[in-house]
This record gives structure tokens, C-alpha cells and sequence, in this order.
């Protein structure tokens, strides 16, 4: 059995462990400590770190089945799974002593990252000094190391760059109080006047282009991926899946339900038929635009190629549509479920405040997907400042 093919077994194992402790996950608004180490034993934490580094070396399509596995059973854990792993490919591509420095023991660390530019960081001699607070820090609460998006202004040039700052100097606000995605732990972080060296920096372009320090040192496509489409496609992953636990749940509920009041079996209505048919065929071509898109971006980087800015546009595009569909299949399904769903021991009802919760991410937003998809289609130019 290939090594990708034992990672997603695993990870189809783990889901229905995962999902007996989605509630306590909720409850607590972080990942429990046995589910973290379940993670990094599976080897889902390293799937993207380079060989060299100790890592797997695996393509994209090996994170995203993972990923999608892991949401069919929590999707607050499949989302820090994506996450983590994500992050750990980005490391492998900063300078070779930050890599030394965040890989000595292990091909993976616990590194949440957020890229809202938030921050500011003045150059100072070997490095710069960073300041500021970030909010979305998905995975704080397990966090060793973090990584940061802050501007550095010099004249008239600003520079957006991400930096990598051992966890001793955050500082993690527990601000995380949500209706959906309570698992993820994504509390504030902040930095206050931190030196920074400068092996510890990389300028957000170069992850945005694919041309980071990394990119000539490992030998696999992946060092050369540029960031926002591989954060997409990972991410849309276990949204996806989550949806598809929902269906499967739906279906074993009509199965058994029983209509209040009229006594009638939901498995023997038109209604509850018609759900599960649509939601089943929209679920199914989700996966297929998902799996095409992640295909598409392996195999041109596995043939020496690059994605330009109609191949970005497009993956983004994917992202929103996959998670747009995911979201309405789980509304719809939610809405036949009948009232009793909206107990909190349903994973129903917590798939659905995740999925609405996640829909909110900046690149799953559709309206501002569809118009970037159409302005690059029609050949306008889109504005510098957007993630694509």
C-alpha cells in the first residue's frame, strides 16, 4: 500500500473517533490534547513537509482526501488538521536556519498563522522589531510557534512580510465565544516590540509567487506552490466533508424517523426523497470540482509548469463554490431534519453552525469569488491587495 493511500485510511479511521469528541471539542473551544497527538501519530501534520526535512513529501490531493475524511467526523478538527499541515509546508520553505531551528526534532510543529496584515515591523540591525494583534489564530491554544503577518514600511515602499515567533513571546487572548467552529481554538495573538532575526522573515509575495527561500531546496512541487490556491483547495476540504457526514447522517435518520403528530415514516415522503437526492448529487459534483481543481495544480507543478492568474482565479473560484454548496446542502438537509436535530448532542446542528461559521472565511466569500473570477475571465485586472 502506497504511503498516501495508509494516510487516508488512517485518517477515515480517526473520523468516527473524532466525531464521539466533537462535542467536548465545542465545549472546550480547542481540540482536546488526545486528538492533537492523534494528528501528528497519523501523520497528517507532515504530509507536505519536504523529505528532506523528515517529512512525507506528498502531493495536495493526499491533504485534501485526508482533510475531508477528518471533516466527515469533526470539522473544527478537519479544519485545524488543514491547518497545521499548511503551516507546516510554509515552514519548510522559509530560510534554511529557520528550518533547522523549527524542524530540529521533528518534521512538524503546531504553528497557527494568520495573514491579516495587522501588525507593523520596523527594520532594526540583523532583523526587525514586531508589533501588533491578530485575530483568526486557528490552533492557538496547542501553539509552539507562531507565524504573523505585519507591514514593514520603509519610505514610500510598504512590504507586507510573514514572521515566525517562538510562542514564549505571544501573547494568546482567549477571545474565541463563537456560534460555529468552537473546536478551532482560534483566540487572539499579539506581539509587542519582539525582535525578530532575520532568517525568521519571509516577504508574503514570495509565498503568494512561490518563490520563497525554499523553493530551490527540496526537490518536490510543492516548494514551488503558490500559497493562496493551496490554501483554498485545503481549506474547502473538510467543509466538504463535513457536508458529506451530514448527508450520511440525514440518510440514516429517514430511515428511522418518524413524522410527529401524522405517524407517518419521513423515509416514505416525497419531501425527505427529494433531499436527499439533490443534496446527494450537488455533494457528489463538489467533489469532482474540488478533486479537479487539486489535480489540475499538482500535475502542472509536478511537470515543471506555474499556475498564472486565470489558474488562481479559478481555484478560488472552486473553493467558494465547493463551500457554497456544502452550505446548502447542509441548511437544506437541517431544515427537513425536524426540530430535535437542535439538540447540542447532534452533530447535525453543529455541522450546520460550522459550515455557516466557515463560510465566512475572506476566500470562501461568493460574491467577492464570483466577481474576481469574472473581472480575471473578462481580462480586468483585480486589485493588488486580493488573496489570489
Amino acid at each position: 500500500m502506497e504511503y498516501g493511500e495508509a494516510l487516508l485510511g488512517r485518517a477515515r479511521d480517526l473520523a468516527p473517533v473524532l466525531a464521539d469528541r466533537a462535542r467536548n471539542a465545542e465545549d472546550a473551544r480547542r481540540l482536546p490534547d488526545e486528538t492533537v497527538a492523534d494528528l501528528a501519530g497519523a501523520g497528517l501534520l507532515d504530509v507536505l513537509v519536504p523529505r528532506s526535512l523528515g517529512g512525507a513529501g506528498l502531493g495536495l490531493d493526499a491533504l485534501v482526501g485526508a482533510c475531508r475524511e477528518i471533516g466527515r467526523g469533526c470539522t473544527s478538527t478537519g479544519w485545524v488538521t488543514a491547518v497545521y499541515a499548511l503551516h507546516n509546508w510554509m515552514l519548510a520553505l522559509f530560510p534554511e536556519q529557520a528550518r533547522r531551528e523549527v524542524f530540529a526534532d521533528r518534521p512538524y510543529t503546531f504553528a497557527p498563522c494568520t495573514l491579516a496584515p495587522t501588525g507593523t515591523a520596523e527594520p532594526v540591525d540583523g532583523g526587525h522589531r514586531v508589533t501588533g494583534r491578530w485575530s483568526w489564530g486557528s490552533g492557538a491554544p496547542h501553539a509552539e510557534w507562531v507565524m504573523v503577518d505585519a507591514i514593514v514600511a520603509a519610505g514610500e515602499t510598504v512590504e507586507p512580510r510573514i514572521f515566525l515567533i517562538p510562542r514564549e513571546d505571544v501573547t494568546v487572548h482567549d477571545v474565541w465565544h463563537t456560534s460555529g467552529m468552537r473546536g478551532t481554538g482560534s483566540n487572539d495573538l499579539e506581539v509587542t516590540n519582539r525582535f525578530v532575526p532575520a532568517h525568521r522573515s519571509v516577504p508574503l509575495r514570495d509565498f503568494v509567487k512561490g518563490t520563497t527561500p525554499g523553493a530551490d531546496d527540496h526537490a518536490e512541487p510543492a516548494a514551488r506552490w503558490p500559497m493562496v490556491p493551496v490554501l483554498v483547495l485545503a481549506g474547502a476540504a473538510p467543509v466538504l466533508g463535513a457536508a458529506e457526514g451530514t448527508l450520511a447522517r440525514f440518510r440514516d435518520r429517514l430511515q428511522e424517523r418518524v413524522i410527529a403528530y401524522t405517524g407517518a415514516r419521513q423515509r416514505d415522503l416525497m419531501s425527505g426523497q427529494m433531499r436527499l437526492a439533490k443534496s446527494t448529487a450537488d455533494l457528489a459534483a463538489a467533489r469532482l470540482l474540488l478533486d479537479d481543481a487539486v489535480a489540475r495544480l499538482d500535475g502542472t507543478y509536478a511537470s515543471g509548469g506555474r499556475f498564472g492568474l486565470p489558474d488562481r482565479a479559478w481555484v478560488r473560484l472552486t473553493g467558494g463554490h465547493v463551500v457554497g454548496t456544502a452550505r446548502t446542502a447542509v441548511n437544506e438537509l437541517c431544515a427537513a431534519g425536524g426540530a430535535s436535530i437542535q439538540f447540542l448532542d447532534s452533530p447535525l446542528q453543529r455541522a450546520q453552525r460550522d459550515i455557516n461559521t466557515i463560510s465566512g472565511h475572506v476566500v470562501f466569500d461568493l460574491d467577492a469569488t464570483y466577481g474576481l473570477f469574472g473581472k480575471v475571465d473578462l481580462g480586468v485586472d483585480p486589485d493588488p491587495t486580493t488573496l489570489v
